[in-house]
């Protein structure tokens, strides 16, 4: 009971804070099913934030950007009040608030069928090479490229990526198992050749961002994850991510 008094309380503080009308949030396309503008809801982290901007009291417009290079930049310069959906590491925190998770993506290991790699820990992935594409986060990689023989290559795309460890020249791919899948149909004939490892690699929290100089925004995150809160309380926002995971997994069965 006091918890609901006490977001009461937060949403009457905070519904006299003026913000931009509509709020306007930035993304881009091609992380099926997380964004797509051909996918259901265009994605499943755009419908949950169509969910949870009007629980806010926010009206909002979701602008699709051709690709994410400028969408940080753009949302610091004041083009838009935020972006999502974003990964977070040390720079970002240094220059963005942050919302509560709108999901958790699990990092999983892929490896070859047939290859040598056998562990079922972590640790066991030392000494091995890795490949993660230009662009993507590599922070939960640092301890592991600490160890002898341990080195990482970055090529353009994920499916640079597979063809790589097709050809036998890296040895683990990390990465989550939505985006694995759609890369592995296409580089390989026969997609048993790729085995995914028994443990987590990591596990990554997706977030909206706010420039924390920008006016309010404190205020405004407090605010968005009020409604998260509350929506992932009568289970909307699982129920969502449940129906684009299965939809998305679906297409390879």
């Amino acid at each position: 009971m006091k918890k609901f008094l006490a977001w009461y309380f937060l949403l009457f503080t905070l519904s006299s804070t003026a913000f931009a009308d509509p709020f306007r949030l930035v993304t881009s396309g091609n992380f099926v099913p997380f964004t797509g503008e051909d996918w259901r809801s265009r994605g499943m982290i755009v419908e949950i934030v169509d969910r949870i901007m009007p629980e806010a009291g926010l009206k909002h417009e979701v602008v699709f950007q051709p690709t994410w290079d400028a969408l940080l930049s753009d949302t610091e310069e004041g083009r838009y009040q935020a972006t999502f959906p974003w990964y977070l590491n040390e720079k970002r925190a240094q220059r963005f608030l942050y919302t509560d998770p709108l999901m958790s993506n699990y990092i999983v290991p892929f490896v070859l069928t047939a290859g040598h790699v056998r562990t079922s820990e972590r640790e066991g992935l030392a000494g091995h090479r890795f490949c993660r594409p230009q662009g993507y986060f590599t922070h939960d990689l640092n301890d592991l490229l600490k160890q002898p023989g341990t080195t990482l290559e970055q090529p353009a795309t994920l499916k640079h990526c597979f063809k790589l460890l097709k050809a036998g020249a890296v040895d683990v791919i990390p990465v989550d198992i939505f985006s694995a899948k759609e890369a592995i149909e296409t580089v390989f004939d026969n997609p048993e050749a790729v085995r995914r490892l028994s443990f987590v690699f990591s596990r990554q929290e997706m977030h909206i961002l706010v420039p924390k100089q920008a006016a309010g925004s404190q205020e405004l995150v407090d605010r968005i994850n009020l409604a998260i809160a509350k929506l992932e309380l009568r289970g909307v926002l699982q129920s969502i991510r449940d129906i684009h995971a299965n939809r998305f997994l679906r297409q390879y069965q």
